[in-house]
Formats: C-alpha cells, sequence, structure tokens
C-alpha cells in the first residue's frame, strides 16, 4: 500500500492540516489512529529531510502486533529496508525510523529526533511526555500522541493544562482533536450501537466516544487530584517520615517518601521510580535516616539494603487492609478540603498516575470485578501501602525522623 492511496476522513485531514507542534489525536476504537501516525510521520520525514525519526508504542507486544505492522502495510514500496532485529527502517535518502517501545526507555534515551509518533499514548508511563520532549528539542520537531482514552491520567492533565494557558488568553501548545469511533468511514455503526447496548456507560464513554472519564473498577475511586494533590513545599525538619519501597528490575523500582504533620495529613513528599539500576545505585537516591517498609518477598533485597546502612524494614503485606488504610486517608470525610489526610506532591507524576489507573482485575468471560487487583499500574501503590499500612496500623509510635 502506498501512502498516497489512502484517503484521510474529515477528522485525519483536520489531523494532516494542523500547524501545531504537538497534536493529540484522540479518538474512539478502530477509528484510523494508527493508520493516521503511520503516514503522518512518513510525511513529516518527506518535510524534514534526513535525520532519524521516533516511532513509540507503549509495550513490545503492541509494537510487534500493531504499530510495526500497520508501519509496514502503510511505507510505500521500495522505500527503504527494515532491520527486524534492531527494529529500524531504513528509508531512502538518510531517513532512518527507530521503533521502540515506551517500556524500554532507555531505548528512547540517546536519540535526536527530527519528529515523533507516540501510538496509544494514553497507555504509556507520564515520564514518556518529558522524555519525547526531550528527544525533539534540538530540532524543534514535531510529536503526534494518538490515543484511545483510558482514565483519566497524564494525557488528560496535559490537555487539561493547555485548555488552561488559552482560558488566560496565551497561545496553547496542543492541537487537541477528538472524535467517537463512528465518525469513521470505515466503522461499522452497527456495532456502535451494540457497544452502546452492551457496555457500561463509562466504557462505552472512552472506548467508542473517545471521551476522558475516571476507569471502572477503580481500587482508590475517591481519589481527586482537586483535594489530594498539592503544590511542592519544604516539609519541615521535625515532621514523623517514612518511606515505602516496591523492589524491581526490569519493573521499575519504587521508592516513596512520605511525611506526617502535625495535623494528621501524610504528604507523599518525594518519588524514585527506576529500572534496571543495581539496589546500591538505586540507594544513592533514598535518605539513609527514614525507616522503609519493603514488599517482604524481598529478603534478599531488605538484607542488602540493610548491609548498605539503610533502614529497610520487611513491610506487612496485607493487601486488603492496606487498600483500606490508604482509601481512609484518601477519601473525605465531609465537603470540607480538611478532612483528606492523604495529599500527593504535584512532581510525584507516577503516584499520580498510578491512583487514577489502579484497578480491580476483571473475569475476562464473565465481566466480574474480582477481589484482587490488577497486576497492572501497582509499583507506586504497592510501596504507598507499605508505608502507609505501618504508619496507620502497624504503628511507628511517635518517632520523629529527620530526612
Amino acid at each position: 500500500m502506498k501512502t498516497n492511496e489512502i484517503k484521510l476522513h474529515k477528522w485525519q485531514n483536520r489531523a494532516w492540516e494542523s500547524k501545531k507542534r504537538f497534536i493529540f489525536f484522540c479518538a474512539g476504537v478502530q477509528s484510523g489512529k494508527t493508520t493516521f501516525g503511520c503516514i503522518w510521520i512518513v510525511n513529516e520525514s518527506e518535510e524534514c529531510g534526513a535525520g532519524d525519526y521516533l516511532i513509540i508504542a507503549p509495550t513490545y507486544k503492541i509494537l510487534q502486533q500493531s504499530t510495526m505492522q500497520k508501519f509496514q502495510e502503510i511505507i510505500p514500496n521500495g522505500w527503504g529496508t527494515f532491520n527486524k532485529a534492531e527494529s529500524v527502517f531504513r528509508a531512502r535518502n538518510g531517513r532512518t525510523f527507530f521503533l521502540r517501545s515506551a517500556d524500554k526507555p532507555e531505548s528512547i534515551e540517546g536519540i535526536t529526533a527530527r519528529a515523533i509518533w507516540a501510538d496509544e499514548a494514553s497507555l504509556m508511563k507520564p515520564d514518556i511526555w518529558l522524555m519525547m520532549q526531550g528527544r525533539v528539542s534540538g530540532t524543534q520537531g514535531r510529536i503526534l500522541c494518538t490515543f484511545t482514552p483510558i482514565a483519566l491520567n497524564w494525557v488528560h492533565k496535559e490537555i487539561e493544562k493547555d485548555k488552561e494557558r488559552r482560558n488566560r488568553g496565551e497561545e496553547g501548545d496542543i492541537d487537541f482533536i477528538q472524535f467517537p469511533s463512528v465518525e469513521s468511514p470505515y466503522f461499522p455503526k452497527e456495532e456502535y450501537e451494540r457497544a452502546k447496548r452492551m457496555l457500561t456507560p463509562i466504557q462505552f464513554q472512552l472506548r467508542y466516544e473517545g471521551i476522558f472519564g475516571k476507569a471502572e473498577g477503580l481500587i482508590y475511586a475517591d481519589f481527586d487530584e482537586k483535594y489530594n494533590v498539592c503544590d511542592d513545599f519544604p516539609i519541615p525538619e521535625d515532621w514523623t517520615k517514612i518511606g515505602g519501597i516496591d523492589w524491581g528490575f526490569i519493573n521499575p523500582f519504587v521508592a516513596l517518601k512520605l511525611a506526617l504533620s502535625p495535623d494528621d495529613i501524610l504528604y507523599v513528599y518525594k518519588e524514585y521510580y527506576q529500572s534496571k539500576q543495581t539496589l546500591k545505585e538505586h540507594s544513592r537516591n533514598m535518605s539513609p535516616d527514614i525507616p522503609y517498609y519493603a514488599d517482604p518477598s524481598g529478603a534478599q533485597e531488605i538484607q542488602e539494603m540493610q548491609a548498605l546502612g539503610y533502614d529497610v524494614i520487611p513491610a506487612n503485606n496485607d493487601v486488603d487492609m492496606g487498600i483500606l488504610t490508604v482509601n481512609a486517608r484518601l477519601r473525605k470525610q465531609d465537603d470540607s478540603e480538611r478532612t483528606v489526610r492523604l495529599k500527593v506532591f504535584r512532581s510525584c507524576v507516577n503516584v499520580i498516575d498510578e491512583l487514577s489507573l489502579y484497578q480491580y482485575d476483571r473475569n475476562q468471560s464473565t465481566g466480574e470485578w474480582k477481589e484482587k487487583p490488577m497486576k497492572r499500574d501497582d509499583h507506586c501503590m504497592d510501596a504507598l501501602r507499605y508505608a502507609i499500612i505501618e504508619l496507620d496500623r502497624g504503628g511507628i509510635g511517635d518517632l520523629i525522623v529527620a530526612g
């Protein structure tokens, strides 16, 4: 298939004509997002000329099964050669396309891109947005994010921040294009009506309308950025401080720092979120003078951290009790903001993102929610639970530590 054989529908054409540096192309499923992304990045390379271009998918599986396959279908015949082992397409006239997975951020670092296309960007972690901007900072290149919304996560926040800038009379940076699946001429109207009948309103809103909303089955459904997120401020030296750790190597290693105010408000004031580092390397981003409660299954890791001079203690791993304890601090007891007893610093982007996404698992056959959390978007949530259950249930007494 050649790119000039594809006729764009009206919403694709709207994005095609956009002159904005950042384009957020949001729509329901099967609406032509990935097809458009392929055409857009090829056209950007024609406009910008020789150099490196970056195509990102949220996981290696999506990269292999969807993004990469569609890209190979779309590129013109004889336009270049594809090295599957390297996930690199080398086009004529010096254009190189790196196809990368967002769950391996180290594969993105070091690339100076002339343009970036992020496919299914809503499934990526929030730090990917900063990383993408860094990759095009030297070239002033453009970024296209195509996605179907999954929750009120970082993508939604960036769009809302851009709207706020516009409302203040400033120029916005993002061209936000949003439409339902049925407005694609290639999507069957019968399928749209069937989904509307069978799905819950929020499922239909997210998946087929392309409209942001809270995901279903949220464990921390009471989490509200208006009340539970605050601007960063210096933590007083005499506040009680405690940490939580979730071990990981391929998955991220997470270390959180929390501080308890005299009026019993707990602040998550620091997050460390990093993959593929040794424990010694991780420890440089931790404080040796506060206690960290960690996943008790990592007995060897706990011993190693203790040997490095850190006060790391096996946590209570009662998942149900931990969730109840976190929820008790998250929710408002009445209409007063003062009754919220858990706040997160705005800089802790991964904690905020996971609080918006952390869900119970679901039986794929029956659609019924299970009693246990899904093993996804849970690394910060586990570290948070280990710390809070010890503070509120396990008890660290009146310990006051500096850190």
